[in-house]
């Protein structure tokens, strides 16, 4: 008698051990929209994709969100890119891809403007875009037009590359804004 509790115990033991107690949830799917730069305002175009795409599968991790194809999102997008970057034409993007989050940016200009007559030389430097996203789980619509516009001395910009830090900040600013609940 005592081996058969000793054996159903066990056999329960490994039954609760590999059966998960709470409901297992499904990833949101994710369709990130290509960043459209504008190739002749923007000097090092190739580079801002990278840094897009980098901070978007950084952001969007595996186990609560799923990216989903380039191909299945360039399918349902118009050759020359967004036109509008409004609810309605995300909303629309993300029924098409069956997506529940859709994230859009475009990048229109970046500019660096030296400013010589100053104790040290510096830079005037100026970034211009706009980003866009729709949650469809909170139905929560983000639109935000970038004018970024700063003033730094030029030696600050042999050892870092400001443009890559503003777009870093600034995109990662506008994801976590699209990613909360209320």
């Amino acid at each position: 008698m005592k081996k058969l509790f000793a054996i159903i115990f066990v056999t329960l033991a490994v039954f609760f051990m590999n059966v998960a107690y709470t409901g297992t949830a499904e990833a949101s799917r994710v369709a990130v929209v290509p960043i459209q730069v504008n190739d002749e305002l923007v000097e090092r175009a190739g580079d801002f994709n990278g840094y897009y795409w980098d901070i978007m599968v950084d952001k969007f991790k595996y186990p609560e969100y799923e990216l989903l194809d380039d191909e299945k999102v360039a399918a349902v997008i118009p050759e020359e890119g967004l036109k509008s970057y409004d609810q309605a034409t995300l909303k629309d993007l993300c029924e098409k891809t069956d997506s529940e989050i859709v994230v859009a940016m475009r990048l229109d200009e970046i500019k660096e403007k030296p400013i010589n007559f100053r104790r040290e030389p510096s830079l005037e430097i100026f970034m211009k875009g706009e980003y866009a996203s729709y949650n469809r789980l909170t139905g929560k619509y983000y639109h935000k037009k970038l004018y970024y516009r700063d003033e730094i001395e030029e030696v600050l910009t042999l050892k870092n590359d400001w443009q890559q830090m503003v777009f870093a900040s600034e995109l990662k600013r506008y994801i976590n804004r699209t990613l909360k609940l209320k």
